[in-house]
């Protein structure tokens, strides 16, 4: 058995992403560490937040394309085919499009 200390083990590295903004018609870059709806509000998109921790539900948007990463504890499986918790979730891919 090889021991490997830990900071040799590999993380995964947060990437930036673009957020598409499908009704609105806009294109916003969301950098590594920031938060969806803290972009959206920058951008003037009114987004309405509770909890900010992805438990109540409150900021929950359709997607429509892309590949996100959930980490609420609001949304089934299910519904997490189509929707997000925007508050806490990031995207896998180059872009994430939402029903906005």
């Amino acid at each position: 058995m090889q021991n490997i200390a830990p900071d040799t083990l590999e993380t995964p590295v947060e990437q930036g992403f673009e957020l598409v903004l499908l009704r609105q018609g806009l294109r916003l870059p969301v950098e590594p560490g920031e938060r969806i709806t803290d972009v959206l509000q920058l951008a003037g998109v009114a987004i309405e937040t509770v909890c900010e921790q992805g438990i109540c539900g409150t900021c929950v948007t359709r997607w429509t394309a892309g590949d996100p990463e959930h980490h609420d504890r609001c949304l089934t499986d299910e519904e997490r085919s189509t929707h997000v918790a925007l508050c806490c979730a990031r995207n896998r891919g180059a872009a994430l499009s939402l029903d906005l």
